[in-house]
């Protein structure tokens, strides 16, 4: 499986936009890659909202599991995070695939 550009398909949207938080929106969204919940990871950009709050949220639920495809161990409130609300999935331009060679 090939994995998306970490760092031009996840963003930030409330919150903190530091690079901390840049951080633990590509952790967070790590985690719903391997969890099933963003399935057109190549075609698509991932929108985390509060990635400081959800990541904190993700760690305090409980023992994770770990997933070598992805390298990321999925903590269990991922499977409880609902697209909308604490995070988006958004198509990319085509404009932005080819300015990034995508």
């Amino acid at each position: 499986m090939n994995n998306p550009d970490w760092n031009l398909q996840v963003k930030i949207k409330g919150g903190r936009s530091d690079t901390g938080a840049h951080h633990r929106a590509i952790e967070v969204a790590r985690q719903l890659l391997a969890a099933g919940k963003w399935p057109d990871c190549l075609n698509t950009l991932i929108v985390i909202h509060d990635p400081y709050e959800l990541h904190r949220r993700l760690q305090q639920s409980g023992p994770g599991v770990y997933h070598p495809a992805q390298n990321v161990t999925v903590y269990p409130a991922v499977h409880e995070l609902q697209a909308g609300r604490d995070y988006e999935i958004a198509p990319m331009s085509e404009s932005f695939k080819a300015l990034h060679s995508l």
